[in-house]
């Protein structure tokens, strides 16, 4: 979306103006929105809008619930105890590409992170690194993944 990446251009000259002094990073409420945005057109979702608690749309042609996270850091956070149905985290590049970390089931970081007894947050949710999601996401099968839409 050419809208997306003028505004990523636009924090990347701010922060050179700067000289690196401010960050001007997209974090938060933002960051998820353009996430949800991007992944919605990469693997077809239809987002449900508004603040969902577990699942922000669904896949079109397989009606599988998703949640998404994005970021532009390396952390992301999953619900606490929660077998999701489906779940995708993005790493979005400062160019405004997307890194797909982690395109499955929830159901096996819900047990990696019970495996590694994480500590969750008022359990609401637990923090899982982009590393761990990538290791997670090469142990599925393609037919465990949302197919890209091309």
């Amino acid at each position: 979306m050419k809208e997306i990446q003028q505004l990523l251009d636009i924090t990347s000259s701010l922060k050179k103006q700067f000289q690196g002094k401010l960050d001007f990073s997209l974090d938060g409420r933002l960051v998820g929105d353009i996430g949800e945005a991007l992944v919605s057109e990469m693997f077809d979702i239809e987002i449900y809008g508004g603040n969902q608690h577990t699942y922000d749309g669904y896949h079109r042609p397989s009606n599988i619930k998703v949640q998404i996270k994005a970021s532009m850091s390396y952390n992301f956070n999953y619900p606490f105890d929660i077998d999701l149905e489906h779940y995708i985290a993005v790493h979005i590049n400062p160019d405004g590409t997307l890194e797909v970390l982690y395109n499955g089931p929830g159901k096996y970081i819900n047990k990696f992170l019970k495996d590694k007894k994480r500590k969750s947050y008022r359990n609401i949710w637990t923090t899982i690194t982009a590393n761990h999601l990538k290791e997670l996401n090469d142990k599925l099968e393609a037919t465990e993944r949302l197919p890209e839409v091309l």
